[in-house]
């Protein structure tokens, strides 16, 4: 549109400022339709140029946030195993070996290998009493039992066989006697070489007299 107005007016040059300066009738005419022209173009550019100015340059797209990962609760420890439970507790405690004790005196004082040892057990009713107490004690210690459970209150193994001369003989027999009393009290096979391991690994040494100094003795156990 402006173009073509402003084309017009250059083509009539001279022509066509005379028309416009013409008579007052035409002039006022032609003056009211090229101001209405203009007042649109100005109000349409002055929209365009607030239009620009207020949305100013396009801004780049602004990428989303990432996600914050979302911390995960730790599952709780698991609580720790139980101690297994030690020979003392497999074999019954200390009422399954009084059981197994009192057979073993049994059988002990009616073996005729090892019978000697304990010819004052046979005649003293408290010392056959005594050894009985410290023999559970002793096996109670060797099966793994609590010291409050034990409470043995004798001589070491070694004190309390000094000088009776038992030889391997003599131990092989005591161990034959033990078997046999635990078997007698449903202890089962597995339980009983456990017990008798540890019996040897904890006491034999202490208890055989070497090979050379090893003589047949009739003292009682002490």
């Amino acid at each position: 549109m402006l173009v073509r107005l402003f084309g017009r007016a250059g083509g009539a040059g001279g022509e066509g400022g005379r028309r416009i300066c013409a008579g007052a009738g035409a002039g006022a005419g032609a003056g009211a339709g090229a101001g209405a022209w203009v007042g649109v173009l100005a109000v349409a550019i002055t929209a365009t140029v607030a239009g620009a100015l207020a949305c100013g340059p396009s801004k780049p797209p602004v990428e989303p946030e990432p996600d914050e990962p979302v911390a995960t609760a730790e599952p709780p420890p698991s609580p720790p195993a139980p101690p297994a439970p030690s020979l003392y507790e497999r074999l019954g405690k200390r009422a399954a070996l009084e059981g197994v004790v009192d057979d073993l005196l049994a059988n002990a004082l009616a073996d005729n290998r090892i019978s000697k040892f304990f010819d004052k057990v046979k005649k003293d009713k408290e010392r056959a009493k005594q050894l009985r107490t410290r023999l559970v004690a002793e096996l109670c210690v060797v099966a793994g039992g609590a010291a409050t459970d034990c409470a043995y209150d004798g001589k070491s193994m070694k004190d309390a066989h000094k000088g009776m001369g038992i030889g391997e003989a003599q131990w092989n027999a005591f161990i034959e006697d033990l078997t046999i009393a635990l078997k007698t009290h449903g202890v089962d096979d597995a339980l009983s070489k456990e017990l008798l391991d540890d019996l040897d690994k904890q006491t034999k040494a202490d208890i055989v007299a070497p090979a050379a100094a090893a003589t047949p003795s009739t003292k009682g156990a002490r």
